[in-house]
């Protein structure tokens, strides 16, 4: 992996990217779609619900509204998220970076309440420089403008960070608002995601390990658990 000219900050998609948590997603989908008497599998949930905006999924089915669903699977996740978690690289990364003064932020279209309980719990919500998420901003990613509000917040230009994410919506965000990309691609991860569309989006580099992140940055070696 080709070495980074100095950045000066690291932005993370969450769902994914930092936290094994879409299974968690398709949980809270569930839970929603049950509400309005609908039972899926996960399958269905993945093909039908995910990565989708609320009123597309809503008019696919024509029973609910977009925000009638996003309020139902806003209270699916206060469940599923319970079980939430971090890859088990994530944290000793996030503090690597700010250790050698690379800014941290999290650019998630999750809700702000949501990422601020499962922070808060994991205790690493100290850790960021900015939090931006779903609510935060007008346009969901692949929109540039969640990037570029955590780039204000961080006072870094676009020429000066890097967006991570595991999802296609988060390279072209990254794009879009002039960010080098980083797209995390683990084995297992067509299980979510299809790969031929996440190499489609041509980010600067691909990884399978957080720890590789850290020789991206010209860190030192980020120490294996």
């Amino acid at each position: 992996m080709t070495r980074l000219p100095r950045l000066r900050a690291i932005l993370f998609d969450f769902d994914g990217t930092l936290a094994p948590s879409l299974p968690l997603w398709v949980k809270a989908y569930q839970i929603a779609l049950a509400h309005f008497g609908y039972q899926l599998s996960d399958e269905d949930v993945l093909q039908r619900c995910m990565f989708r905006d609320w009123p597309v999924v809503a008019k696919a089915f024509g029973t609910f509204t977009g925000e009638q669903l996003r309020e139902q699977v806003d209270i699916g996740l206060k469940q599923a998220f319970a079980d939430a978690i971090l890859f088990p690289l994530a944290q000793p990364l996030i503090e690597h970076c700010r250790t050698h003064d690379v800014q941290v932020a999290l650019v998630t279209s999750a809700p702000r309440h949501l990422i601020v309980d499962v922070l808060g719990r994991l205790l690493v919500h100290e850790l960021f420089d900015s939090i931006i998420c779903g609510d935060d901003v007008p346009n969901y990613k692949p929109h540039p403008e969640p990037v570029l509000t955590a780039l204000a917040e961080l006072r870094r230009e676009p020429h000066e960070a890097i967006m991570v994410g595991d999802s296609h919506v988060d390279i072209l965000a990254g794009k879009a608002a002039g960010t080098r990309t980083a797209l995390y691609l683990p084995a297992g991860e067509s299980a979510f995601h299809d790969v031929a569309r996440l190499r489609a989006t041509e980010p600067d580099h691909i990884f399978a390990d957080h720890g590789e992140l850290a020789d991206l940055l010209g860190l030192p070696k980020l120490a294996a658990l």
